[in-house]
């Protein structure tokens, strides 16, 4: 595990320091991101989790400081719902599947979205879990197959919002995320602990005609707090600067640096909140 750890950590390092060796037009645009995290037991080992995400971000400028409104929360980025099913195989090992989640994104031209596009995904996941005394490390793989929709009015949508998928482009992804938690004031995650967390997730284009340019997708370090009130119930919150490799414009060099405030709520064990 020491191993793997490590040469995560090395590959990481390896990847950032390899986006900032050639000249790059970055683009910083704040956003806020809330998120509802529910999860319960089936049976045995296997247990259920349900994420509903709300991505929003200031566009009203086209990459302009001086059009933009100063809210992050002014217009909407993403719309993502993640089912996810868990095995639970040790302690140090847990296999998971999301069998089909929707995300919905706004596109964006000049600063405002003028088109409105879903996303049907299906993802396989493992995650390796170690302790060293009170801190906890995660490395968390998962690998996305997607099914991208057509664009619709950006007006035309619901609460539900559905999507146009009467011909689809399908693409693949390799996500990496690095993971650290450390309670603060009680040695172990017990009820009413206050604790840190940081992390930084690799994302990377696979599969069949990915251009070059286009291997390296993304990258998001976090750093934030949380607050365990027991067994069922925490909050977290946190910043964090999520990286996006676009390089389509003229040049190839463009870069959308998201500034994000990110807040979640997570309720956990949740089919005994209605047993007496």
């Amino acid at each position: 595990m020491k191993n793997v750890i490590l040469s995560a950590i090395l590959l990481l390092t390896l990847s950032n320091s390899s986006f900032s060796q050639s000249p790059r037009q970055y683009y910083h645009i704040a956003n806020g991101w809330t998120d509802i995290n529910i999860s319960g037991k089936i049976a045995g080992k296997f247990t259920w989790q349900l994420e509903n995400q709300h991505r929003r971000e200031d566009m009203q400028g086209d990459y302009n400081s001086q059009t933009t409104t100063g809210d992050p929360y002014n217009n909407l980025n993403q719309h993502v719902f993640r089912p996810w099913l868990h095995y639970q195989f040790n302690p140090n090992i847990r296999f998971s599947l999301m069998p089909l989640g929707w995300i919905g994104s706004n596109r964006f031209k000049e600063g405002e979205p003028y088109a409105f596009f879903s996303e049907i995904r299906v993802s396989p996941q493992v995650m390796l879990t170690q302790n060293f005394g009170r801190v906890r490390i995660d490395n968390r793989l998962r690998y996305e197959f997607r099914w991208f929709g057509q664009n619709q009015d950006v007006n035309n949508k619901s609460f539900l919002y559905g999507g146009d998928f009467s011909t689809t482009t399908f693409k693949e992804r390799f996500r990496y995320q690095l993971k650290v938690t450390v309670p603060i004031n009680h040695a172990k995650m017990d009820d009413n602990t206050l604790y840190a967390q940081t992390y930084n997730e690799l994302f990377v284009n696979t599969g069949e005609q990915v251009a070059n340019t286009n291997l390296l997708d993304q990258n998001r370090v976090l750093i934030g707090l949380g607050y365990k009130f027991n067994k069922y119930l925490a909050v977290e919150a946190g910043y964090m600067q999520q990286t996006i490799f676009k390089f389509n414009n003229a040049t190839k060099s463009n870069v959308d640096i998201n500034n994000i405030i990110q807040l979640n709520l997570a309720v956990s064990n949740f089919e005994q909140l209605f047993k007496k």
